[in-house]
C-alpha cells in the first residue's frame, strides 16, 4: 500500500509525533510511506530527521499566498503530485492539511481520511474565523472518512460534522527508555543543580490552551508546603515572556523554569517525578500518553478525552482553570512519594494495554483497506 500523510508542519508537537510512531509502527508491513509538510520554513526538524531515518519520504509544499488558508495552486500541485506517486490513501492531520490535504486528494481521485486532533478550536488564533468554517465544509462534503484520536474528540465534532461518522481510533506510544540511576541523576542535577530535589514536568506549546499560568499559580501553592520541589516546562510559544514574568511575581524563580522547545522530552520525563497537564482544552493529549510510558504519574485536567487515559491509580483528574486543585493534587503525590511510584506504575500498565503501537497500526490498516478497495 502506498500512503501519504499530509501535516501543515513538522515542527514539535502532538501530531508530529504521531507522525514518527505512524512511521515506526508501520515499518513490519509492505507499505511506502510519503509525509507531506505544508511550512517549508521548518526544514530538518527533529520530526523529519526520525522520519526519514525510518524510511519515510519527506517533501514540503509551501503556500504561494500569504495569509490564505486556501490555496488553489498549491491544491492543483498536490493533486498532481498524488497521481504520479500513485497513492492508495491520502490521510490528514491538522486543521490546514485536513483543508488543503483533502481537496488535493479529491482531485487526484484518491480516497481520504480526515483527523480531528482536538476537542475545539484555538478561537484565540487568526486562523479561526475563516479556517473553521472551511474545514467544515471540506470534511462534511469531500472527504471519504473522518477519524479523531479519542471517543470524546469525536464527540465534540458530531454536530459541526452532522451526518457524518467520526470514527475514533486513540492515539498509540512506545514505552519509553529506562534511564540508568546515574543518568537519571546527571539530568536531574543540570535542571535544577540539586538531584535531591522533586522534579515537577510539564511539556507543550507555550499558548493558552495548555493552561501554563493556572499550572503556575497552583505550584506556587505547592512551594508554600514543598519549598525544595522544582517544576519545569518544556516547549516553546509565544507565552514566554508574560509566563516568565508571571514566575517572577510569584517569585518562583529558582524553583519553576521555562525550559524552552526541546528535542530530548524521553530523557527529561525519564529524570522526573510527576507529570503535570494544566490544559483547557484537548484532544486526546500526547504528551500525557508519552508521561504515561515513562512510568510518571499525572495530574491532568478533567478535559475532552483525557479522563479516558488518566484512569484509577495512574493519576489525578481535577477541573480545569482550577490552580487550587492543581496544586492540591500535587501536594498529594509529593507528600505521598509510594503513590507516586504506584501511580506510575499504573499508568505504564495503561499504556501497554490500552496504546500499543502494534495494535494502533492495524487499525489503521483496516480503515484504510476499507475504502481503498471500494
Amino acid at each position: 500500500m502506498n500512503i501519504v500523510q499530509v501535516i501543515d508542519n513538522l515542527a514539535f508537537g502532538g501530531a508530529q509525533r504521531m507522525q514518527v510512531v505512524f512511521a515506526q509502527a508501520i515499518r513490519p508491513y509492505n507499505f511506502k510511506l510519503t509525509v507531506i509538510g505544508l511550512n517549508s520554513s521548518i526544514h530538518k526538524t527533529t520530526t523529519q530527521e526520525e522520519l526519514e531515518a525510518l524510511g519515510a519520504k519527506v517533501v514540503f509544499f509551501p503556500s504561494h499566498l500569504k495569509r490564505l488558508s486556501l490555496d488553489p495552486l498549491r491544491v492543483l500541485q498536490m493533486a498532481r503530485f498524488m497521481r504520479q506517486e500513485q497513492f492508495d490513501v491520502v490521510h490528514s492531520h491538522l486543521t490546514y492539511a485536513n483543508i488543503t490535504g483533502t481537496l488535493a486528494g479529491r482531485l487526484a481521485g484518491i480516497p481520504t481520511i480526515a483527523s480531528l486532533r482536538n476537542a475545539i478550536y484555538d478561537k484565540s488564533s487568526n486562523f479561526y474565523a475563516i479556517g473553521g468554517p472551511l474545514e467544515t465544509m471540506v470534511l462534511r462534503k469531500v472527504a471519504t472518512r473522518i477519524m479523531a484520536v479519542g471517543e470524546a474528540t469525536a464527540a465534540a465534532h458530531q454536530e459541526r460534522l452532522k451526518g457524518r461518522t467520526i470514527e475514533p481510533i486513540p492515539s498509540a506510544v512506545a514505552l519509553m527508555p529506562t534511564l540508568s540511576a546515574a543518568e537519571r541523576q546527571e539530568v536531574r542535577r543540570e535542571l535544577t543543580g540539586d538531584p535531591n530535589r522533586p522534579l515537577l514536568i510539564s511539556v507543550g506549546r507555550l499558548s493558552e490552551q495548555k493552561g501554563f499560568d493556572d499550572l503556575l499559580n497552583g505550584f506556587a501553592i505547592v512551594h508554600q508546603k514543598h519549598p525544595q520541589a522544582v517544576l519545569v516546562i518544556a516547549g516553546g510559544g509565544d507565552l514566554r515572556d508574560p509566563l516568565s514574568a508571571q514566575i517572577k511575581a510569584l517569585a518562583l524563580e529558582n524553583h519553576a523554569f521555562l525550559l524552552g522547545r526541546r528535542t530530548d522530552i524521553p530523557r527529561l520525563l525519564g529524570a522526573s517525578d510527576l507529570f503535570i497537564s494544566s490544559s483547557l482544552w484537548e484532544g486526546l493529549p500526547v504528551s500525557v500518553l508519552e508521561a504515561m510510558s515513562a512510568g510518571l504519574p499525572i495530574v491532568a485536567t478533567n478535559v475532552d478525552d483525557t479522563p479516558n487515559i488518566v484512569k484509577g491509580k495512574a493519576g489525578i483528574v481535577v477541573p480545569a482553570k482550577s490552580p487550587t486543585e492543581l496544586g492540591r493534587a500535587m501536594n498529594y503525590y509529593l507528600d505521598n512519594p509510594s503513590e507516586m511510584k504506584i501511580g506510575g506504575m499504573a499508568a505504564q500498565a495503561h499504556i501497554i494495554q490500552h496504546h500499543d503501537p502494534a495494535q494502533w497500526i492495524k487499525k489503521f490498516i483496516a480503515l484504510y483497506d476499507s475504502i481503498r478497495l471500494k
